[in-house]
């Protein structure tokens, strides 16, 4: 049986995917953790996505179940 992600805040992406590459992301985190610059103008936010994968594990997909089976799948390949 496959585990639950907890915390797991996933919300739609401000522009769209230009700058995350998903139109959806999910964060293993609460929702007041995650960075604010993912909704910044658009320097902060092609900042932050140019540099998150250093920090975050953060999934991505066009639908929040695709965001979070990516997410799912980034846990468990650093786990593995």
């Amino acid at each position: 049986m496959k585990e639950d992600i907890y915390p797991c805040t996933i919300i739609c992406d401000r522009y769209g995917g230009s700058y995350s590459g998903g139109k959806w992301t999910a964060w293993r985190m609460d929702f007041d953790a995650i960075p604010s610059a993912i909704d910044y103008g658009d320097m902060e936010c092609m900042y932050f996505w140019d540099n998150e994968s250093e920090v975050y594990f953060i999934g991505k997909g066009n639908t929040p179940q695709e965001a979070y089976n990516d997410l799912a799948r980034k846990l468990k390949d650093k786990n593995e």
